[in-house]
């Protein structure tokens, strides 16, 4: 079965383009319902829709994790789409999501520092990669830890209205500042300002008591 991946899953991209580019993916939304045993044993039998929920899940986090390796973000992209699907070639190897995320985590960085081997552009470049090389594994672990606690903020952040979901999406994933925002939506900055406190109290209520902290 071939897997058709979707263009991006709302990394660096505009939040209206996010919507439109980004097909349903009916197992999105019960992914961390779904037991581990389950999640792998769909996708060693090649269920597509398990792959996408896969992807829309972590491809974010991955991004971010090998952006901060590279400083370029059109080559991470290109790396952890490839990373996706090299996982989806193995697909059947898989006998846990640990096993997965490891995979997954260890593939980017691989080819991470395979492109920053080849281009050393810069001097900042080649001591990180060495520092990467004399401490791969921690490294590797910590930064799954964080793309982890990413992708359940982003996974909250799908869930704001649509106002707040937009203005907290321009300002965490575009980097954009409050006069940005408010001259892209056509508002004023108050109103940008009131829709980040809103989002974040939002976001807050919602995480405590997924976490059962509420």
């Amino acid at each position: 079965m071939r897997l058709q991946l979707p263009d991006n899953s709302g990394y660096g991209t505009h939040p209206e383009e996010t919507t439109q580019e980004m097909p349903p993916v009916s197992y999105t939304s019960q992914l961390l319902a779904e037991t581990d045993s389950a999640l792998v044993t769909e996708l060693r039998k090649g269920n597509a829709d398990i792959m996408l929920s896969l992807f829309k899940l972590y491809y974010a986090p991955l991004c971010y994790f090998a952006e901060r390796i590279l400083h370029d973000k059109p080559a991470a992209q290109d790396i952890v789409e490839d990373s996706f699907m090299k996982l989806w070639k193995k697909h059947t190897d898989f006998r846990s999501i640990q096993n997965i995320k490891a995979f997954l985590y260890i593939t980017t960085r691989n080819a991470a520092l395979n492109h920053l081997k080849q281009s050393q552009r810069d001097i900042a470049s080649i001591k990180e990669l060495a520092y990467l090389r004399g401490d791969a594994d921690d490294h590797v672990l910590n930064s799954i830890v964080r793309a982890e606690v990413i992708a359940e903020i982003y996974q909250q952040i799908e869930k704001l209205p649509t106002q707040s979901k937009k203005v907290l999406k321009m300002s965490i994933f575009e980097n954009m500042r409050n006069h940005e925002i408010a001259r892209a939506l056509d508002v004023s900055v108050h109103t940008v300002k009131n829709q980040k406190v809103r989002a974040v109290q939002i976001l807050r209520m919602n995480i405590c008591k997924l976490n059962n902290y509420a």
